[in-house]
């Protein structure tokens, strides 16, 4: 890697992300289903939405497409055995042996022991000419869970061009 790349990629590297667990109902396994995430932001008031970044080989992007409801469950710090459990591959039992609920508006599965969620429909999906891709999704419900975790889950990453 030239001097210039490598100076850009640790430049890169240094934006902040946070580590989230984006759950939906899977219509191909006829089952809930998640996946872990690290680029996601709010990018409207009214009505409040957030943006999903994902790469585009993820099979996810078109599942969340097609059920049309995600829930972005905000992990902190103390949440490294849950974020853990999405390392798992398709059909494996990511949700096994953790707290779940069902979500108010879409039965979309909530993880209790996240530090909150935002409960979404989708609004929008964009299929750019790069290697990711991106959900926009209108919050249709929210709420803190766990006040005592009041710090989200940072990640840093030291290659501006990966995970």
């Amino acid at each position: 890697m030239s001097s210039e790349k490598e100076n850009l990629s640790l430049a890169l590297g240094r934006i902040p992300s946070g580590l989230f667990i984006v759950t939906f109902y899977n219509p191909e396994l006829n089952e809930p289903d998640g996946m872990l995430v690290s680029w996601v932001q709010q990018c409207s008031f009214v009505p409040p939405m957030v943006s999903i970044a994902m790469k585009k080989e993820r099979k996810s992007f078109n599942l969340i497409k097609k059920s049309t409801n995600f829930v972005v469950n905000i992990m902190g710090k103390q949440n490294a055995k849950i974020i853990g459990s999405f390392y798992k591959g398709v059909g494996a039992s990511k949700f096994e042996g953790l707290e779940t609920q069902k979500s108010e508006k879409s039965e979309v599965l909530i993880l209790k022991d996240a530090v909150s969620f935002l409960e979404c429909k989708v609004n929008k999906t964009l299929e750019l000419e790069s290697d990711h891709n991106i959900i926009f999704g209108e919050v249709l419900n929210g709420q803190l869970l766990n006040s005592d975790q009041n710090e989200p889950s940072v990640h840093l990453r030291k290659n501006g061009f990966d995970y």
